[in-house]
């Protein structure tokens, strides 16, 4: 009898050792299907950008290089959102603050210009400077809506000029104004409008536009600090970082640019005061306000579509980190940090209409804003300024 009992307990004793061991290897197998499951849908959440394109980039003598970007990125750099917040909407971006002297590049039909002047934005007309790269003939043939436009802009005291190439403002100091100086320059939507049909040759003639632009523009852009803080402490510090690891290694190296981080978050550097409408002024006292420049660091805002071809001219790229040598001449090329960037809303300047560089046609171009507003990707302005050591070097 006691050996059974003892049996029977030897019985029991096993019996609760199997089942504990397969309810273990349950609960394991359970664990790891939800962690399998779990790196799943990660997986699949990031898939969502689509497949990725490779971007055409040609430096100073037309050489190419490859670059890979997202599908519907721009110079491989996910746009932000127009939100903030969770289910808020932004509001739009004003990158222009009342002091600030503006000159404007590359207008077409000039209602850029006589939206900036006019209510409600009313910046002092003293403060404007508004080009064209065509004559003054040439324009009003290309765009009949210009020539109202260019008599309303001069009767409330605009400084209007024509035959202004972007990329050569030194020919144009009677226009622009010799020893002037600018705290915002805007060139909205550049090309060349050559109508050039090869795809690689019409990236390499924009790039050639925008680097000649970038040349061009530095000496007359204002000096003094930046709005910027936050992206000048970024790139002390990274200064600091990389001389001191030279000084470890004894080895002389390059502080590479900043605005390669700065891009994973676009809007990180945004003036606390986007969206806000600048003050205005009375009329009469905006018109004889004295042209004064501002004491801020100068920037010029480039304003592209974010679709291709125009993803394709690496437009962060030529102003962070373009060639030596400015196309079609002996000149350095200066460098810039890339500040910001932000949707451009066009419903913020009210009678804005786009038009192409081509002109337009009744009946055949499309009217308004629809070129910008009825494409697939938004329009974007980019803001830079030059970087520190480029300023002196330029002047």
């Amino acid at each position: 009898m006691p050996k059974l009992k003892s049996a029977l307990a030897n019985h029991q004793a096993h019996q609760a050792r199997l089942n504990a061991q397969a309810k273990s290897s349950q609960v394991n197998h359970d664990k790891e299907r939800s962690i399998k499951y779990g790196k799943s849908k990660k997986a699949k959440t990031k898939v969502g950008g689509g497949v990725g394109q490779k971007a055409t980039t040609y430096g100073d003598t037309g050489q190419i290089g490859q670059m890979a970007g997202p599908s519907g990125s721009i110079h491989g750099i996910n746009p932000t959102s127009l939100t903030k917040g969770k289910g808020k909407a932004r509001a739009p971006t004003n990158p222009i603050d009342k002091d600030d002297t503006v000159l404007l590049l590359g207008e077409a039909n000039f209602s850029f210009a006589l939206s900036l002047v006019s209510s409600p934005h009313s910046h002092p007309p003293t403060l404007v400077c508004a080009t064209s790269y065509d004559s003054e003939k040439t324009c009003y043939q290309k765009y009949p809506d210009a020539a109202g436009h260019v008599d309303k802009l001069r009767a409330l005291g605009v400084n209007v000029g024509f035959d202004v190439d972007a990329g050569a403002l030194e020919k144009s100091k009677s226009v622009v104004g010799k020893g002037r100086r600018w705290s915002r320059i805007i060139f909205n939507f550049p090309h060349v409008g050559a109508g050039i049909t090869d795809q690689d040759r019409n990236i390499l003639s924009n790039q050639h536009l925008l680097l000649r632009t970038f040349r061009s523009v530095a000496p007359f852009l204002s000096k003094g600090p930046s709005k910027f803080p936050l992206v000048n402490e970024q790139r002390m510090k990274k200064r600091k970082r990389t001389q001191a690891e030279d000084d470890v290694s004894d080895v002389e190296g390059t502080i590479e640019d900043v605005s390669e981080n700065e891009n994973e978050n676009e809007d990180a550097h945004d003036d606390p005061s986007d969206g806000q409408e600048p003050s205005s002024l009375p009329r009469t006292t905006a018109r004889t306000i004295p042209f004064t420049t501002p004491k801020k660091q100068g920037t010029i805002l480039i304003t592209v579509l974010n679709q291709p071809p125009y993803t394709l001219w690496n437009l962060s790229k030529l102003g962070t980190k373009p060639p030596p040598l400015c196309p079609g001449t002996t000149l350095p090329q200066p460098r810039y940090t890339l500040l910001r960037s932000f949707a451009f809303a066009p419903e913020l300047w009210r009678g804005y209409e786009h038009r192409r560089t081509l002109g337009f046609k009744e009946g055949l171009s499309k009217r308004e804003n629809m070129e910008i507003i009825g494409r697939k990707g938004e329009a974007r302005t980019w803001e830079f300024a030059l970087k520190a050591d480029e300023g002196e070097e330029i002047n």
